[in-house]
Formats: structure tokens, C-alpha cells, sequence
């Protein structure tokens, strides 16, 4: 996701029209209303091939950020690494070069692939599809990075994306909590929106850019102290996925 100005009225554009309840989805799923709508209807096809969340009962959750590398993202690393917490980055290739591809040579820190545009990858062709993937791909191997992950932008997939992404053995990943930073969560909000809706297995949905070191801090330690341990999200996809 990108552009956070504009993500509320992207995601109304994009997904179905839905009354907007105070908690409309199960507990286990904190996702954008009409998203998690989406996701429900999504054939189970399709759903099958999409890692949500992790199929546990253990107090693990992983965080994920996405559209970097940004102009924060170097001050993000530091901070994540000195408070000794791994998170995976969903990165858009273009935005990537040697310096800020090394950034992310660290025990604590997974990359993943955004891709080359921040497309909704429904309305590509399959042709354009399959530049997008490889020319990303091709950029982040020039960089020396070798990502096993790719997250759709705006979490949107189509047949076509999912079987281009399999011939590349990328698998896709996805989320089960929604920061709403693209939608102007910050502060309490934020953490409020994260920490009454943590359960075991869950994928925290970030952007590089959106909330103060301040504000991630208290994440960190509310999460902690909810008695969850952040891990890799390799661990948690190892365990098998929960479907919305």
C-alpha cells in the first residue's frame, strides 16, 4: 500500500460497498470491513494458496512492513534491531539499491516482494503480470536479495497473479491484522486498533513510513506484555495458515 492520503478511498473503490459496523468481522480477524467481506467470498481455490494467518494456539505474532525502502525505513531497522525484534519488509523494487538492499543483511529482518509498481495485480494481463514479477525479482537479485515471500499490493490476487507466482515458488502472504495506518491510525488509535485484537498467529499489516519510533516502542512493549513473543514470519508460515 501507498499513498496513505488516499487509501481510504482506494479501498472503497476497489472492494464491494459494505456497512461499516463497529466490529463486523470474527475476533480472530482485524481487517477493513469491506475487505474481509472480500476475502470471505474469495473462492477457496484461491484462499488455499494465500498464507493469513498461522494455525496456532501459541502467543506468536510476526510484524510486516510494506512499500519501503522509504526515507524512514534506515531509522526503522536500527530501532527493530537494537530492540532485538524480528519483521519481514515487503519491498518495492524500484525504491531498492546496494546501500539499501545491505540494510537489510541482518539475523532479525525477512524480505519479501511488493513488486515493481504498486499495481492491483486484477487488472494486469498475464503478460504484464509476469514482467512485473521478473523484473522486480531481477532488481532484488542484483542486490543479492532472494525473497521466498510476495504481498499483493492493496492485498488484492487474481488466478493469473497466483499461478505466477507459484511457477516462481514465491508464496503469498497476507495479513490478519490491519494497523489502518494507510487510513490515518496513529498514536493510541493505533495501538489500540493492534493490541485489543492480538491472537495467536497473527500478521500485523505495517507501512514503513506511518507511525513514530515513539508509538512502535509501546507496540513492542504492549505486545510483550499481552505475554505474545514476536517471531519471524517464516515461523509462523512453517505452521500452516488459518483461512478468513
Amino acid at each position: 500500500m501507498e499513498n496513505s492520503n488516499l487509501m481510504p478511498l482506494i479501498m472503497m473503490l476497489l472492494l464491494p460497498p459494505l456497512t461499516l459496523l463497529a466490529n463486523p468481522t470474527p475476533p480472530q480477524w482485524n481487517l477493513y470491513p469491506s475487505y474481509y467481506r472480500h476475502l470471505h467470498r474469495m473462492p477457496k481455490s484461491l484462499s488455499e494458496q494465500i498464507f493469513f494467518k498461522a494455525n496456532t494456539t501459541e502467543k506468536v505474532v510476526a510484524l510486516t512492513f510494506d512499500d519501503g525502502p522509504l526515507g524512514k525505513t534506515a531509522k526503522l531497522l536500527r530501532f527493530l534491531h537494537t530492540h532485538h525484534t524480528p519483521a519481514t519488509f515487503f519491498l518495492l523494487a524500484p525504491q531498492l539499491s546496494a546501500a539499501k538492499a545491505r540494510r537489510y543483511d541482518d539475523p532479525l529482518f525477512e524480505v519479501g516482494l511488493h513488486g515493481y509498481h504498486h499495481y492491483d495485480f486484477r487488472k494486469l494481463s498475464p503478460s504484464k503480470v509476469a514482467w512485473e514479477l521478473d523484473h522486480a525479482l531481477r532488481l532484488f537479485h542484483k542486490y543479492n536479495l532472494h525473497p521466498r515471500y510476495f504481498r499483493p499490493p492493496y492485498g488484492m490476487v487474481s488466478p493469473t497473479l497466483l499461478h505466477a507466482l507459484t511457477q516462481r515458488h514465491l508464496d503469498t502472504i497476507l495479513w490478519s491484522i490491519d494497523s489502518q495506518d494507510w487510513n490515518r491510525y496513529r498514536g493510541q488509535k493505533y495501538l489500540h486498533n493492534i493490541l485489543t485484537t492480538l491472537t495467536p498467529g497473527s500478521v500485523i499489516l505495517m507501512h514503513d513510513q506511518s507511525e513514530s519510533l515513539i508509538t512502535l516502542g509501546k507496540l513492542l512493549e504492549g505486545i510483550r506484555a499481552k505475554g505474545y513473543r514476536i517471531v519471524p514470519l517464516s515461523t509462523l508460515v512453517s505452521m500452516g495458515s488459518l483461512i478468513p
